[in-house]
């Protein structure tokens, strides 16, 4: 296992990899910055897939349009269908925004938006697969399990761009037909 940290204007987080593919993320609380991993002496060392994993995550923070598709990505360990909600999560470009009940439809499951949300919530690589631009069908932010939760979820959504009306996010139908599927 090899690691790296990368650092935000929020306070820092750690990336984790095999030699197959990124494995983890720990994104900070962007909401209430704690300096937990910025002292964190980290006991792997770090690899090339770590380190550039981490510069894009630095970027990205830093508010730059980054494509963390060409990342891989190893998802052992998930059932199959998380693994189908994941990977149409992965598709979601910068900025895009889908609902739970999309990304059900996506996967065959139309009846399974529950179940979507189940899989993103044990999502291991926050940010590499954005479950943070997948929202509830009226544009409700609902749960996020990276710190912070949904207010976490709203300032990454805010970073990209998204349109808000109060509490709710705007979804255009047009970027919600654009996912397609493995």
């Amino acid at each position: 296992m090899y690691c790296s940290r990368f650092s935000t204007r929020y306070g820092a987080g750690i990336v984790y990899a095999t030699d197959y593919g990124v494995v983890k993320v720990d994104i900070p609380n962007l909401c209430s910055p704690d300096a937990t991993h910025d002292f964190l002496q980290l006991s792997n060392p770090s690899s090339d897939l770590t380190a550039k994993t981490a510069h894009l995550l630095e970027r990205f923070f830093s508010g730059e349009r980054i494509d963390f598709r060409t990342v891989p990505v190893v998802l052992d360990g998930l059932p199959p269908f998380h693994h189908k909600v994941l990977n149409a999560t992965r598709k979601l470009l910068y900025g895009d925004i889908s609902t739970y009940g999309r990304i059900a439809d996506e996967c065959g499951s139309p009846l399974a938006a529950r179940a979507v949300g189940g899989a993103l919530a044990a999502n291991p690589v926050p940010v590499i697969i954005p479950c943070h631009r997948v929202v509830a069908a009226d544009g409700r932010l609902t749960g996020f399990s990276a710190p912070g939760g949904k207010d976490t979820k709203w300032k990454l959504l805010e970073m990209e761009g998204a349109e808000f009306k109060g509490v709710l996010v705007v979804t255009r139908p047009a970027v919600l037909n654009r996912i397609p599927v493995l």
